[in-house]
């Protein structure tokens, strides 16, 4: 399959051909410039529109970047939650290994001290409760073993 380019494309490419002898190099583009200027390529009017329009996009940019500041709750839980499951995810490679240590318990648990104080769901808490548990289990089974 053959794809051929656009007019502009190929009036482009006849002008940049017939210039390359040339040692003043901006002459090629120039011309093509005053031909698209000439046939209503780039009319006055039309480069308004366009900053026109570069405008209202601006204007929507603003709009999204302060709707970030509205959402820095839900950001800030997210981070949160991205935190613990690194967390789960070093305690279980410490258990698959045989590695696990008391200080990465410690952590967990203290980490899940402090996202019980901003847990409103039910469901979420039981769960949290359940990691909880099993974290406090293994680092009483580290104690009684003498490996904390």
């Amino acid at each position: 399959m053959k794809i051929n380019g656009s007019k502009a494309t190929g009036a482009g490419a006849a002008s940049r051909k017939k210039s390359t002898g040339t040692s003043s190099g901006g002459s090629g583009f120039a011309d093509t410039m005053r031909s698209l200027d000439s046939s209503g390529g780039a009319s006055g009017a039309a480069g308004v529109a366009s900053s026109g329009s570069v405008s209202a996009l601006d204007a929507l940019l603003a709009l999204q970047q302060s709707g970030d500041a509205l959402d820095s709750p839900k950001k800030a839980a997210m981070l949160r939650a991205k935190s613990m499951l690194e967390q789960l995810e070093a305690v279980r490679d410490g258990l698959l290994s045989g590695q696990l240590s008391g200080a990465r318990l410690q952590q967990l648990v203290g980490l899940l001290d402090q996202q019980r104080e901003t847990i409103d769901d039910p469901e979420l808490s039981s769960v949290l409760d359940e990691i909880d548990l099993r974290a406090r289990v293994e680092l009483a089974k580290l104690e009684v073993s003498g490996l904390t």
